[in-house]
């Protein structure tokens, strides 16, 4: 009964106000219209005081009338902050330049898309002067909701989503340079810097070319130099070289999905694409990503970022044989029969002096043992380990150890 008082009181109270409120227009409560329903990109932007140069700009050029008719278009326009950069008598010879400075506009406008914040993401766009513009989009967690950081090229957005009837405004800091080298894909880059040649070659060798060199995808690649692959030991480069599955496994473990500049790393940990997880510390002398330093940070490109670092990220699984064939699909029931045996835990060992090759048979092959049989031979471990110990022989033997009519001799007998 008390609660339904105070509610009493509460609605006479504003009833009391609302009395004390003047009463709207006719024209008010009718509504005005927004300028985004009303006023196409030029006027829109005559409208902002922010954007009086650019005005003035796109006036001199000649080009109020063409922005005004265009069909759909998105504008990124420098703030009079960005202009006052110029330096005054560059600007002034800009503005009496009519060909020059309808170069320089027409490079901030994308013709025939109406692009939001929401969907600009990290791609590239065709400017109407045929330039290409590189836009990159960063989201963050700030607190309990999501942010993002916009760059268009060089220049950061510093307002969004201004509509018009024939299109949307981006703010942004700096004016575009149209001779603005756009950046290359992370593939791209890879492959025109001499220090990461081996690391461009064996992506292009596991398949991983199109996903490092396409724009739909936003990655980071921790990126070994050609040092950093020639402290491997030889036997294990071997074999990442000859295995495109173990390959493909070692190189995933250097991706991760977004792209993450130095500045937003944190000490902990951070999930690969080959779903594991990378040991990051910041310090004072730098980033490590597990045992490799970041020797140079922050490479630009047009689908992510680029970490260049001075150690290859191998996973320790794969620093064992089991490790190998853990990391293998093709291998789960060789595996399974391994664990069966008990030989798991022995041959997952690292040793200096031990050396053993695996004549593992995939899944196929047990696949061909009826299914009854293999069942009683996974639960009969002496006649498994009789059986696995055929396929396992002493030290290291290549392919090119092998002839036709070899005969390998292994732990459990002769192979021919």
């Amino acid at each position: 009964m008390k609660l339904l008082q105070n509610f009493t009181g509460l609605a006479c109270l504003t009833i009391g106000l609302g009395l004390a409120i003047p009463q709207k227009s006719e024209a008010q409560s009718r509504g005005r219209k927004s300028p985004s329903r009303t006023q196409n990109l030029v006027e829109r932007l005559a409208g902002l005081e922010n954007y009086s140069t650019l005005v003035t700009a796109v006036t001199e050029a000649g080009l109020a009338d063409a922005l005004a008719d265009i069909d759909r278009a998105t504008i990124f326009a420098p703030t009079n902050a960005a202009f006052e950069k110029i330096p005054a008598d560059s600007l002034s010879a800009l503005l009496a330049d009519k060909a020059a400075l309808t170069n320089l506009l027409t490079y901030h406008v994308v013709p025939g898309k109406r692009i939001s914040s929401y969907r600009l993401g990290s791609r590239s766009l065709t400017a109407l002067n045929e330039g290409t513009l590189a836009v990159k989009t960063t989201r963050y967690r700030s607190f309990w909701w999501f942010s993002s950081a916009i760059k268009v090229n060089d220049s950061k957005v510093v307002k969004t989503n201004i509509r018009a009837t024939n299109g949307i405004i981006h703010g942004i800091d700096t004016v575009l340079d149209p001779e603005f080298m756009a950046p290359k894909t992370i593939l791209e880059l890879a492959a025109g810097n001499e220090d990461l040649s081996t690391l461009a070659s064996l992506v292009e060798s596991a398949g991983l070319a199109k996903a490092l060199d396409s724009h739909r995808l936003e990655l980071t690649v921790f990126a070994p130099t050609n040092e950093a692959f020639e402290k491997l030991p030889a036997e294990l480069l071997e074999a990442v070289q000859n295995d495109r599955e173990l390959l493909r496994f070692v190189l995933k473990n250097h991706i991760v999905r977004g792209a993450v500049e130095s500045t937003e790393l944190e000490t902990g940990t951070i999930r690969t694409v080959g779903r594991s997880d990378l040991d990051i510390v910041v310090g004072e002398d730098g980033v490590s990503v597990g045992p490799a330093s970041v020797i140079a940070p922050d490479v630009l490109a047009a689908n992510g970022i680029v970490h260049v670092i001075d150690e290859v990220l191998v996973p320790e699984i794969v620093e064992t044989l089991v490790g190998v064939i853990d990391s293998r699909d093709d291998l789960a029931t060789f595996k399974v029969a391994l664990d069966a045996a008990g030989y798991t835990r022995f041959f997952d060992q690292k040793s200096r002096y031990w050396r053993w090759t695996f004549f593992a048979p995939n899944n196929d092959a047990f696949a061909a043992i009826p299914t009854d049989a293999l069942a009683a031979l996974l639960d009969d471990k002496r006649a498994l380990r009789g059986v696995l110990l055929r396929h396992i022989a002493y030290g290291k033997i290549t392919s090119a150890d092998l002839s036709d009519g070899a005969v390998v001799r292994t732990i459990g007998g002769r192979l021919a």
